[in-house]
């Protein structure tokens, strides 16, 4: 009999009966024939297996016992994208960047007025081309709190343009007149909403909220030429300032379509009720070109109207995490005006108050509620848009 030592640790009594290169055939001291590859073999005794302490055998029956193991797969975690809207208590905050446009009533007002005006008197109107305006960066944000049904919060923007203006009069004449320039809009809204409606697919929030807008058009390189029948007569080089401030309610709907757990349409629309002022002047020098006489002239006009209109807003919604999100989508505003007061008056360094006959106040008061009357009859409208881009992250509060 011998012993056999395996390299797993097991001893085994046995006698050789065959053996090959690779492999050897043996039967055991309990009469079992097994055959072995001389790979498995540490070494072949003739003595004795040596007694192997405790934890040597505890080791061995280990080994014997061994089997290869077996690599349980270990499940993936679950990510929850579902949100309980009857259990909320977060904040979500969102920046966006883009492209705006904003197109506002302004210098095109006076001229419609004047246009008006003259056709009593059979004055050649002045035709305004259609302006230009090229988008520019526009910025979004806001943050909106939701617990349980009641959600409310502030949500802004910025936006703006570059603009052209060109116009041209034959009222003694050719006058032309053209400029290139920004124009800006801004905007605040605190709004408040209530979940009237939901389930798995749908959300439907009815709103009221008080809006905040200020436009500013600014030309510092207005320039208008005068032309006679010689040429070129008179050059004018002047600086263009519009600022107008609108605030008022809103009135709305949000609706939020879930599409699977990770995308959402969001939908907007809101009535706009506003009031505010417009202020605008044009600061400019006047010369002959002969420069025999510089003359400074300020025009200026005061208005105050009422607006009413709407926002749209459309957000496309990609849910990356249960908290972070990305979304692209478009703003819209439009608004038409309804005059309630206009005041213009136009100011030379060398004549006065054009216009105005000191010794007949009346006869200038009359002219200035004659264009304000015409005023009232000219159709005004602002329209301003966005194409965004931006992030969403939501903060969750645990309730104790």
């Amino acid at each position: 009999m011998k012993t056999i030592y395996l390299k797993n640790g097991q001893i085994i009594r046995a006698e050789i009966l065959q053996q090959t290169a690779t492999n050897i055939l043996i039967k055991t001291s309990e009469g079992k024939t097994i055959q072995l590859n001389k790979f498995e073999i540490n070494t072949v005794s003739f003595n004795e297996p040596v007694k192997l302490p405790k934890e040597e055998e505890k080791k061995q029956f280990q080994a014997e016992q061994t089997t290869s193991p077996i690599l349980a797969e270990v499940p993936k975690p679950v990510v929850n994208f579902r949100i309980d809207q009857l259990k909320r208590n977060d904040l979500e905050v969102h920046i966006g960047l883009g492209a705006g446009r904003y197109s506002p009533e302004t210098q095109g007002l006076p001229v419609q007025i004047q246009n008006k005006v003259g056709l009593a008197s059979g004055t050649l109107p002045t035709v305004i081309d259609k302006p230009t305006h090229s988008p520019e960066l526009s910025e979004t944000y806001g943050a909106i709190y939701t617990w349980k049904r009641w959600s409310g919060g502030i949500t802004g923007s910025y936006l703006g343009n570059r603009s052209t203006y060109n116009s041209h009069s034959y009222a003694s004449g050719m006058i032309y007149s053209n400029g290139s320039f920004p124009e800006r809009q801004s905007s605040l809204k605190n709004e408040l909403s209530f979940l009237a409606f939901t389930n798995e697919r749908f959300d439907l929030r009815p709103t009221i909220g008080y809006q905040y807008f200020w436009g500013q058009s600014q030309d510092t390189n207005l320039s208008t030429s005068y032309y006679i029948d010689s040429g070129l007569y008179l050059y004018s080089q002047g600086v263009m300032n519009f600022n107008e401030t609108l605030k008022g309610y809103t009135i709305g709907l949000k609706a939020t379509i879930r599409l699977g757990e990770r995308w959402e349409n969001r939908l907007e629309y809101h009535n706009l009720n506003l009031s505010g002022s417009q202020n605008g002047s044009i600061l400019s020098s006047l010369a002959p070109t002969n420069l025999s006489q510089v003359a400074f002239i300020k025009q200026g006009q005061n208005i105050s109207w009422d607006a009413q209109g709407f926002h749209l807003l459309y957000r496309l919604v990609y849910r990356v995490t249960p908290t972070i999100s990305v979304y692209a989508g478009f703003q819209f505003y439009e608004w038409k005006y309804s005059l309630n007061s206009y005041f213009q008056s136009t100011f030379s360094s060398k004549d006065g108050l054009i216009g105005v006959d000191l010794s007949n106040p009346g006869a200038y008061l009359i002219q200035q509620k004659l264009m304000e009357a015409v005023g009232k009859t000219v159709n005004s409208e602002s329209r301003s848009a966005i194409l965004e881009l931006g992030v969403m992250k939501r903060f969750e509060f645990v309730s104790q």
